[in-house]
Formats: C-alpha cells, structure tokens, sequence
C-alpha cells in the first residue's frame, strides 16, 4: 500500500512540473520516419499512382494515422478524404482501325491515334507528303508550297530539317525549333483546310513517340495518326521517299475519368484561424511520362524522398501539435494532397473547394521532398520568405538558425504551395533539393537521411509556433516568379501565369498572375481564360505552350481573354 502512494505522489508531482502528459513535447525520432516510408514505399502500394489502389491503401494509412492520433476528419461527409475527379488517361476504343493501300495494320504496333485526334471514320483516296509541314511567318521556308492539300490527308515527318535540307536554300538562319512541335504541325496543316494528318519519324531519329499528359487535352475535328516504322516496312514503302495512296479507317479515343483523394484532418486551437501543413503523398507508380528511367523492365517507383518523406513530416508534425494542443493560438489543418505529380490536381482542387473558412486561412507550409539533407551543401531549402513581409523580417533576423538554410523568394514552383499563393495566402515551401535517383525506382527508403529529416521537421516546428504565437494576420505579398527549382526552361519567353489544371474550359484558365511579368503588366488577371495569343488559337495547355514558343525577348502580341461574359483583347510585351 505505502508504495502505490508513493508511486501517486511521485505522479502528481510529474504532473504539478511537467503539466499534464499531453501536453508534454512530442520528440521526433528517426524510427518514427523510418516506419512511415517503410509502409509508403512498400511494393504492395506499387508507387502511389493517383487513380491506383495503391494510392487508396496509402490515403487509408494516413486516415489511419490521423484517427490515431485523434484529428477530426475535414474531408467530405465527416471522413478525412476529399475527393476529386481527373481524367486519368486517354485510351484507344475499340474502333480504331486502319488499312493504307488495301493493306490492314495493327494498333500501336503499327500505328498510333495522337490523343489530339477526333473520333471520326475516313477514306482518303489519296495521302499528300508535305515534308516537314512547317511554314515560317517570313515564308523563308514554306513546305506546302505549290502543293494542293485542301480536304486531304498529309503526311508529315516529325523533327525539323537538317542541315543538309537546308543547304540549298535561304533558309539556313530558320529557327526551326519555333516550328518543329506536333502541336505547330498540326495548326499548320488545319491552316492548309487537311482532312487528315499522318505523321512519321525519318530516319536517323529514335522512332519513340511520348504521349502527352491526359490532362485538358482538347481534340482537334480531323484524324491524327502516326505511323511507325513497321508500317512502312510492312507496306514495302521506303521511308526516304513515301508515297502512301490511299488510307481507310477510324479513329476512337475514349476519356478515362478517375477519382483522387486528398487527406485532410483538424485539430483546433483556440480561435478558427487556420494554418495549413500540406505535402503530397501520391508518385508515379510504374514510372509514366514523367519518369527518368530507361531501362528496359518495367519498375516500381517508390518515391521514397517524392515524397514519402513530406508525407511522413506531416503525420509527425500532427502528433508532435496534438501534444501540445493547449498552446496553439491558430487551428492547423494537416491534410496530404494526390494528384501533385499529374499536376498538381489535388492541392488545386483544394485551393478551390477548402474544408474550413478560406478567408481565416492564416498561412500554408508544403513539405515536398525533405529527405535528402546535405547540410555541407545548401541544407533545406524555404521558399515563399518573400511571400509575406513578416516571412522576411523573420527569416532577415534569423541570427543562428538551427540548420543551414538557402532561400528563395517566389510563392510559385512545381509543388502544391502554389495554388494557395495563387489565392493571395502567405507560403512556404521546405525543400531539401533534387538529386540523382528523382523520379526514378532508385529514389528507397534505404538511402533517405532520417536524421535529417528530424533536423527539418524541427524547424518547420519552430517557424511554426513563431508565427503561431507572434501574429494574428500576415500581410500577403505577390512575388515574381523564380525557375530554379522548376527543371529546364524551352521557352525564350515567359507570360508569368500559373495555368489552372482542374476547370473544364476550352481554352487555358489562369489560376495564378506573377508579379511584375508580362501578364500581369498586361492586365491579365486570375480567372482569364487565354483563348489566343498573336494569331494562334489556344483549346488547351499544349496550344498555349505551342503558341508561347513562337515568341522572342523583345516581341509585343495580342492575347484574347474571356472574363466572365466579356472578352478582352490585352496588349502583351515580352520583356
């Protein structure tokens, strides 16, 4: 009896010191990390593609997690999950059929529906070759030249010419590149009234075609086909000098539309301010368009550091708030985003359909990628200190940070801070820098820096509870946008918008205006919907990206905008 009273006094004690035991700091651990990659790299996730079963397992984990912990779902209905449709994929029905001079060929070995085709059967009695099917403003080169292609079907190499095409001409100064996209083949030709596009690789190229992302892709009104190698081999055709005479088929391609999940969960402070803690948990599954293996065999990729590692911070930083509810000021919103590596679906849809009052969002930090840190190097990453002017007095009077640290000023990159930057909401952005295994199989759990981890999801918590406790507002600031972190640049200009991924709109919505670059000195505005530029349509990203090549440092155009019921002509200058 005496020593279970003592054993009470002993506890109370604890208790009078330490208060009570939930409320005494959570301590993050390597093995804490370690465990949660262990269950999101495992193979039976199979990479956590949106869409896939492997991404549900991984929401549920985090669900899981979150319940565990005792977070109040604020996803849809009083779950943790939202979810959100996209459109996966682009697939070939079953009436895709196509037989050149009499003789039948086979789907996708032979030849290829492009995903801009329309679904429509044809009888082309007759195929005109037109070279490369460029056309330069200046008529410096000019392949359709004398030929007459109005409603019939063409056949166009892929590429641009070579120097020995050239040799012979004027035409030797031609920036081919502004030329040489499918996309600007396939304007070209419906400028020519075709009835029908077949493209074909020439020799000395790799005869690979890479399919567009299925995103917002908006068909053209004519049959777009490529033809491979083993067509013209088949055919007896020589690929030097084809001579296709008729073609009969169909085309069909078939929108596949699927369902993402975010998880999101709630713990309250003391007033419903909120802050919001985010990270994506989706990757690649077997690797896509987007993944930089090339090997042979078809491989998982785990995205252990892509970012299994934010995925974890976040489920760590919940635990270690939970503790120490009684002294947050702000609520925080903990909520995993999928859909980011198809661009960024997730965190747009958010951004648009928030869980809690939007206008008491009080700041956002996204963790994406933080398990690499090379202290000797550039140690973690911020990005967005310019996107508050607290954020900057902060991080200026910063005398002896925890860890080395670099910044970056811009609220804008290739993660899921951006949409909450596009709605005028404070960002940062933790980062512990790309390296040699991004997206690729290599990117494991074996080589991920746990320590390192520890050391960046204390000083999110340290940022966190500065301005937890120190503010009750932050005042928003736009930044101009920043690339190095946005992988290589193929344009020589730049309009300065965040497109919006997610609306269903024939033409490209505009999500977000950078500071201080052409659109926004053009008077372009979040909610525009760019429907041409100069003399180019613009359906959908890829004519707008088309459209942008066109452009030089030093250019002025017209871009035509729809703003509500009004459509606007803006003068743009490309600086």
């Amino acid at each position: 009896m005496r020593k279970i009273i003592i054993s009470f006094l002993i506890s109370v004690i604890i208790l009078i010191l330490n208060g009570n035991a939930a409320d005494r700091a959570y301590e993050f651990t390597p093995e804490a990390f370690r465990e949660h990659l262990a269950v999101l790299t495992a193979d039976s996730l199979e990479g956590r593609e949106a869409g896939e079963v492997g991404e549900w397992k991984a929401a549920w984990y985090i669900a899981g997690v979150f319940k565990t912990i005792g977070l109040e779902p604020k996803g849809n209905s009083d779950t943790y999950f939202q979810a959100f449709e996209f459109i996966k994929k682009i697939d070939f029905g079953k009436n895709n059929y196509l037989a050149v001079n009499g003789t039948e060929l086979e789907l996708n070995t032979d030849f290829t529906p492009l995903l801009q085709s329309a679904n429509a059967a044809f009888d082309f009695p007759e195929i005109v070759p037109v070279n490369y099917g460029i056309t330069t403003e200046d008529s410096a080169w000019n392949d359709y030249a004398g030929l007459d292609v109005e409603g019939k079907a063409v056949l166009i190499k892929r590429f641009a010419p070579e120097s020995e095409d050239t040799a012979d001409t004027d035409s030797n100064a031609v920036d081919f590149d502004r030329y040489s996209s499918l996309t600007d083949k396939i304007i070209t030709a419906q400028d020519h009234n075709v009835s029908g596009i077949f493209f074909y690789t020439p020799e000395g190229h790799d005869d690979t075609l890479l399919f567009l992302g299925a995103t917002r892709v908006h068909p053209r009104d004519i049959p777009i086909i490529f033809l491979r190698r083993t067509a013209f081999e088949k055919l007896g055709i020589d690929i030097n000098a084809p001579r296709l005479f008729s073609a009969r088929g169909e085309t069909e391609l078939v929108h596949i539309p699927d369902t993402g999940y975010n998880v999101v969960a709630y713990l309250p402070g003391k007033t419903d301010t909120t802050i919001i803690i985010g990270a994506h948990y989706d990757h690649l599954g077997w690797g896509g368009p987007s993944s930089r293996y090339r090997g042979e065999q078809k491989m998982i990729h785990p995205g252990a550091d892509d970012n299994a590692s934010g995925t974890s911070g976040v489920l760590e930083l919940a635990r270690y708030f939970k503790a120490n509810q009684n002294r947050l000021k702000h609520s925080i919103l903990f909520i995993t985003f999928s859909g980011e590596e198809k661009g960024v679906l997730g965190s747009s849809y958010f951004s648009h359909n928030m869980t809690v009052d939007s206008s008491k969002v009080f700041m956002m930090f996204n963790m994406d990628m933080i398990g690499r840190l090379r202290e000797e190097e550039k140690g973690l990453g911020v990005l967005g200190v310019g996107t508050s002017e607290e954020f900057k007095k902060y991080f200026d009077t910063l005398s002896e940070p925890p860890l080395k640290m670099s910044f970056r000023e811009s609220g804008t990159g290739p993660s899921d801070h951006t949409p909450f930057y596009n709605s005028g909401i404070p960002v940062l952005f933790f980062f512990t820098g790309v390296h040699e295994d991004y997206h690729k199989p290599d990117d494991v759990m074996e080589i991920i820096n746990y320590d390192g981890m520890v050391k960046v999801t204390n000083t999110v918590v340290d940022i966190t509870e500065h301005f937890d406790t120190s503010f009750n507002q932050l005042t928003f600031l736009k930044t101009k946008s920043d690339s190095t972190y946005g992988g290589p640049q193929n344009f020589s200009v730049t309009l300065g918008i965040m497109p919006d991924f997610i609306s269903d709109v024939k033409g490209l919505r505009v999500d977000g205006v950078s500071g201080g670059r052409p659109a926004e000195r053009a008077g372009i505005l979040k909610g525009d919907v760019i429907i041409k530029m100069g003399d180019r349509e613009v359906d959908d990203i890829y004519m707008y990206m088309n459209a942008l090549k066109k452009f030089r440092k030093g250019d002025t155009t017209t871009v035509k905008v729809e703003r509500g019921t009004d459509t606007l002509d803006l003068k743009v200058e490309f600086k």
